[in-house]
Order: C-alpha cells, then structure tokens, then sequence
C-alpha cells in the first residue's frame, strides 16, 4: 500500500460572549455547530459565556447543549465586561485556533473556514474578517458607512503592507498561543490581541473574502457613544502595549497622507456619501475628545459600556 501524507486537522474553539438580549444567540449557535469548516479543522468547541441574559432566550441553547457535547454555556447573572467573558472562554478553549464572535453579530457561510485557512499560514497571529450591515438611506446611514468603508480600506491597505497590528474584533481567528488572558479592564480586545501579536513578531491580517454581519447604532448619540468608547480603548491598548493600533484614525496623525487617500478614494467611487461627512467630523471629534478625556481620567471606564438603544 502506498503510504499517503496526512494533512494535521487543525482543531479550534469558537467562544461567543453574549449580554443582555440573546435572541439571536439559539440561530447563531445552530448555524457555527451545523457550517462546513473543511477537512482541515475540526470545531473541538463552542464556548458562549451568557452575562445578564434573560433565561427564555437561553432555553434553546441549553437543549442543543444537551445534544451536542461541543457546546458549552456559561451564564453570568450580571455583566462583569467584555474581557473578564473572553478569559473564562479561555480557560475552556481547546485546539490550535480560538474564533471570537460577537453574540449580535453573523458570519458569511464559509467565512471562518476562510480565516482558518489565513491564521493557518506562517507566522500568522490573527485575522479578521470585514463587517458588513444593511445600510439605511439617511445621513446616519451614510455616515456609517462612510466610516466603516474607510475602516475596511485602511485594513486591507495595512494588510497588503504588511504592518497591521489592530484586529477587528466582531470576528477574528487568533492563535490560541498569542494570549492566554487579557487584561481584566480591557475594552478593545480585537485591538490587544492584534498588538499583541505584532509584538511578538507575528503577521495581523485582514480578509475581505470573510464577511460578518453586525448591528450598528440606530442613532447620532449611540454613534458617538461607541466611538468614545473606542477612542478609550485604543488608547488603552497604547499604554499597554506602548504602540497604537493602527487605524484610519490613528493614521491620521502618523500617516496623513495613507488616511486621506483612503477617504477620497472612497468618496471618489460613492460620492453621494460626501452629504455625511460633516455628521462623520462632528461625531469623531466629540468621540475622540471625551475617549481621551475619559483615558486621562480611568483606568476602568467603559469595562462594561451601556448598551445601544434597540
């Protein structure tokens, strides 16, 4: 008989971290237990941590727990943050691979076989995948995706020039050896784990073939909420880490000219999302000017952030 060379399965965990309302939760479960994720890679797990979920939205979940040994749910009775979820779903990963999800957010069919493959390759830390939502008609519409194109660009820029270190953290595969806890009053983990990586000589990629759906704010005020928060974040991964993650905000102030191009490239193929940009400078410089503020002022601000109106 001819001796054949096996290809090792790479076995993962998918941890979801869900607050609140988890209505979705029960879809999002069936779908990552029921997807194709390749002869390559072998879903081990799926570790959800439940915090401040109410119990009817977690019934389903704990009878597909019942039926299949995978999935692992762990319930809070209050939110702790988002970190203190990601490090219990830590402790009860197993494989090579751990895939963070967002609770509220959904996965293209064959996305995360496709940033297995990616975290995969040499001297790869993490990769994420690029978010998209339904965009509405109004200016808030525009404004978002105004910004979330110019995120998605700059990502891919930094990718193709190999100096990424920030991750988006609504879906991102990382090596299970890149962290083994985050720090307790973290608030941007994509942006840790991705600096992290960096930091010790590791590839932070992007893939633009690997979609995940996520929920936006419904308003202005929520918009520039979570933009503060953010701001915070990142420069709380600074402090830590002593890099900031590279963003379209960031380079900005490091590489104007990349930032800029990056804008007028996107307002030169969509030029009807030019209305936003005064909602998009208004709302970013309000953000940026009280998540500095709130940087100068906490160490913990922001841990467990108020949730957007539905």
């Amino acid at each position: 008989m001819r001796n054949q060379k096996q290809t090792p399965v790479g076995g993962f965990t998918i941890g979801i971290c869900a607050s609140d309302s988890a209505k979705r939760l029960p879809s999002l479960v069936s779908f990552l237990t029921d997807e194709n994720y390749g002869q390559d890679f072998a879903l081990q797990k799926v570790a959800i941590v439940a915090s401040g979920c109410p119990e009817s939205d977690l019934v389903p979940v704990r009878r597909a727990a019942d039926s299949d040994s995978r999935i692992s749910l762990i319930t809070e009775p209050e939110r702790r943050g988002k970190a203190e979820a990601i490090n219990r779903i830590m402790e009860n990963s197993l494989g090579d691979y751990l895939v963070m999800l967002n609770s509220d957010a959904f996965p293209a069919k064959g996305s995360i076989r496709k940033l297995l493959e990616v975290a995969s390759s040499p001297n790869v830390g993490a990769v994420s995948a690029k978010p998209v939502f339904d965009e509405g008609n109004g200016l808030l519409g525009h404004a978002l995706a105004l910004m979330w194109s110019a995120h998605s660009l700059m990502s891919l820029r930094l990718n193709h020039a190999g100096i990424s270190n920030h991750a988006c953290d609504e879906l991102i595969v990382m090596r299970r050896n890149v962290v083994s806890r985050l720090p307790l009053n973290l608030v941007n983990d994509g942006a840790y784990i991705g600096g992290l990586a960096r930091a010790q000589g590791l590839k932070v990629k992007f893939s633009t073939s690997a979609q995940v759906k996520i929920s936006v704010p419904s308003r202005p005020m929520d918009l520039i909420r979570q933009r503060r928060r953010i701001t915070f974040g990142h420069v709380q991964v600074w402090k830590k880490l002593g890099r900031p993650p590279r963003t379209i905000e960031s380079m900005l102030f490091t590489n104007p000219l990349m930032s800029l191009r990056t804008i007028i490239g996107i307002l030169s193929e969509r030029p009807r999302l030019i209305l936003a940009l005064p909602l998009v400078l208004v709302s970013e410089s309000a953000a940026i000017l009280m998540g500095l503020v709130d940087a100068n002022r906490s160490t913990d601000r922001h841990t467990v952030w108020r949730r957007n109106a539905d």
